[in-house]
């Protein structure tokens, strides 16, 4: 596979500001790897000073409760 042709993944984005705080989801990108992903996050969502911040492929969140609809696409 050449990287051209590679498909662009999302990415969720998972924060703190400081230890001890909730993690909490701020947005998404969209990525051809996970490298990048952590490159388009941080330059993204880069308005607060974040203790930590994580990307995860939105394949790989494993669900306990999932609303109906949720991330559904248009006319799929």
């Amino acid at each position: 596979m050449t990287e051209q042709s590679r498909k662009k993944a999302t990415f969720d984005i998972f924060t703190r500001i400081k230890r001890g705080d909730d993690l909490i989801h701020i947005g998404t990108v969209e990525a051809e790897t996970a490298d990048l992903a952590k490159v388009y996050a941080a330059y993204t969502y880069d308005e607060e000073d974040w203790t930590e911040m994580c990307v995860v492929e939105r394949n790989q969140l494993q669900w306990v409760k999932k609303a109906k609809g949720l991330f559904a696409r248009k006319g799929a």
